[in-house]
């Protein structure tokens, strides 16, 4: 297979782990290289706002459908800008700002030479679901370019105080929960995240792991994606693949109210002999919960952008469904 003339990579973390300065430092490194580079930071397109989940995910779906447009344009040999095809009122305003990021940072050039180089698009996010890099995954393999993921692993305690002295700190309950929801790469369960590195950023980034991340650069370039034949199959792992992501995201609240259950019970003078088979029975519960629960979230989950599932509306009605179910078991035992 040829060479690629792009490339996707995805540099996903918490607030604070130090993707930001990582983007910045591979951009250099691949500019040096000859390379065209664009750098795309979630934070510089969408405004910091207490967005409504609807809101966000409008957004962020408007971010990749500029990233697609880019793609799109350049891959054609096209040098005229976003703005020039698409009127602004389309994304409020999110069009522009990446036409911006565009032109500031000189990607697109006019000499015939440059072209031949090929093109790395770092995107810079927190991309803490799986579901949200698999849409990049996705659009390299439609374009059929390169595709690789960074994730930058930094203990909580590291990224809540790098984040307070930030100008614009994300709020600590943001962080906690991003944290609570993170789903780093597994290649294991999802072959398609083989093209990944994952490196610790308690502290600087050695210049040996920078060459490591240019390597898999040049992995990616050289491994192009395949445009996906059958769509019926493609559908139906979409499907699968994002019902696993939701599923994980119920085990970790079952498993958190489980806990709150019996640090209340515990609080509430129950017996060493009554906690244990309140322990027992909870976990029991949660097994055969989560058995019901998987074949009716793999019918109910779509796959985006059509209809993208309501992860966090899912949640709240398992929590209250677990909730109530736990409350019965709690009445029986004490």
């Amino acid at each position: 297979m040829s060479p690629a003339a792009a490339c996707l990579c995805v540099l996903c973390g918490l607030p604070a782990a130090g993707k930001t300065r990582l983007a910045r430092e591979l951009r250099g490194r691949a500019q040096t290289r000859g390379w065209r580079t664009l750098l795309v930071t979630y934070d510089e397109l969408i405004p910091a706002r207490d967005w409504q989940e609807s809101e966000w995910k409008w957004h962020r779906k408007t971010v990749i459908m500029c990233v697609e447009r880019f793609l799109h344009q350049t891959l054609s040999d096209q040098t005229h800008t976003l703005s020039e095809t698409h009127t602004l009122s389309e994304s409020d305003g999110v069009w522009m700002r990446i036409d911006r990021m565009q032109q500031q940072q000189s990607v697109c050039h006019t000499h015939t030479h440059t072209h031949s180089q090929p093109l790395v698009v770092l995107l810079d996010d927190n991309f803490y679901y799986q579901s949200m890099r698999y849409q990049i995954q996705q659009l390299a393999r439609k374009y059929g370019v390169g595709f690789c993921q960074v994730f930058l692993q930094c203990p909580l305690h590291v990224c809540l105080q790098r984040n307070r002295c930030r100008p614009q700190p994300v709020p600590d309950e943001v962080l906690l929960q991003m944290c609570e929801r993170m789903e780093p790469p597994n290649e294991i369960r999802n072959p398609w995240e083989q093209q990944s590195l994952t490196l610790d950023s308690t502290e600087d980034i050695a210049d040996g792991h920078i060459q490591k991340l240019m390597d898999l650069l040049v992995s990616a370039l050289e491994n192009p994606l395949s445009p996906v034949q059958d769509e019926s199959q493609q559908k139906e792992a979409d499907r699968r693949l994002c019902a696993s992501s939701v599923l994980h995201q119920v085990d970790q609240t079952c498993r958190r109210l489980v806990s709150q259950t019996l640090t209340s019970a515990r609080e509430g003078q129950a017996s060493p002999d009554v906690m244990k088979a309140l322990a027992k029975a909870l976990i029991e519960l949660k097994t055969v919960f989560l058995k019901e629960l998987k074949k009716d979230v793999l019918g109910r989950v779509s796959v985006f952008p059509e209809e993208p599932v309501d992860v966090e509306k899912l949640l709240m009605d398992v929590s209250a469904m677990f909730q109530r179910r736990s409350h019965e078991i709690v009445s029986k035992h004490m």
